[in-house]
């Protein structure tokens, strides 16, 4: 079986800025592809793609160019997710210059952190807009509680694509159902949607092991979206802390064993294709 990875991290300190990472933190060092490669030995990814890393607004061009720089030395990484501030001043300028890069597939700006309202004022709406005029797609990362917004953010902009990020993460740690559940339905029914089975794994209880509870959430996104429209990522290495890509692609497995060969072909890698516009060869 072939596999796409649609959502790998990769993040160096010591080259780009990172607000987010505390110091001492697990995540205060280095992530490199060969460390992805390691933490990942014992499943075949054919290609990645790579996601970016939510480093400092000034650095959004320097971390695109970085990490085409590293897809030269490792060709399994054949797409890039790049970040485009859309409320900073220069943000069109920093968009024209990275929907150049030749692997550049998407655009992201994360919606989780900020206040009510974030994702659909006027520049942040225009901003998706001139994304989907030049081609790529939209990536949406937020809270299960911002699903409703990031649901107008869809509906203003009826002909450009979206991918949903780790199912919009839900309260799995609290058990949290609804409204999620009927809010991620209402995201299905918009067709120029698809969803990421992934990131579950650190939104849970990071010491509990109970598989059925995260496979309940992976399901339910599943049923909702239908085998056309789902992709596999990890999250790596944000799932360090949580098990890391082992326990997940364990619950992957478990989570496709009953499904038919079309149906894992289409999540692990034929959806991948389509959305991220590359190769059927590889």
């Amino acid at each position: 079986m072939k596999i796409i990875d649609t959502h790998v991290h990769f993040w160096d300190p010591g080259t780009l800025t990172y607000p987010w990472i505390e110091q001492g933190s697990a995540f205060d060092r280095s992530y490199s592809p060969e460390d992805y490669r390691r933490a990942a030995a014992d499943v075949q990814i054919e290609r990645v793609v790579f996601v970016e890393c939510d480093a400092h607004v000034r650095c959004a061009i320097a971390e695109a160019e970085w990490v085409t720089g590293l897809a030269q030395s490792d060709p399994r990484i054949q797409a890039i997710v790049a970040r485009v501030p859309l409320l900073d001043p220069d943000w069109i300028a920093t968009l024209e210059v990275i929907a150049a890069l030749p692997l550049v597939r998407g655009i992201r700006d994360n919606i989780q952190g900020h206040p009510a309202g974030f994702p659909v004022q006027d520049g942040f709406v225009r901003g998706v807009r001139e994304i989907h005029l030049r081609g790529l797609h939209f990536e949406l990362c937020l809270k299960h509680h911002q699903l409703e917004e990031a649901i107008q953010l869809v509906r203003l902009c009826p002909d450009g694509q979206f991918v949903l990020d780790h199912c919009a993460k839900p309260d799995i740690k609290e058990g949290v159902r609804e409204p999620w559940h009927a809010l991620l339905k209402q995201m299905a029914h918009l067709p120029n949607v698809t969803c990421k089975i992934s990131g579950l794994v650190t939104e849970a209880d990071w010491e509990d092991r109970r598989a059925d509870q995260l496979l309940w959430y992976a399901r339910a996104a599943v049923d909702a979206f239908g085998p056309d429209r789902i992709m596999f990522g990890s999250d790596w290495p944000v799932n360090e802390v949580a098990g890391g890509f082992g326990r997940w692609f364990d619950l992957v497995s478990a989570l496709t064993a009953p499904w038919s060969q079309s149906e894992r072909e289409r999540f692990f890698w034929r959806n991948a294709e389509g959305v991220y516009r590359l190769d059927a060869a590889g």
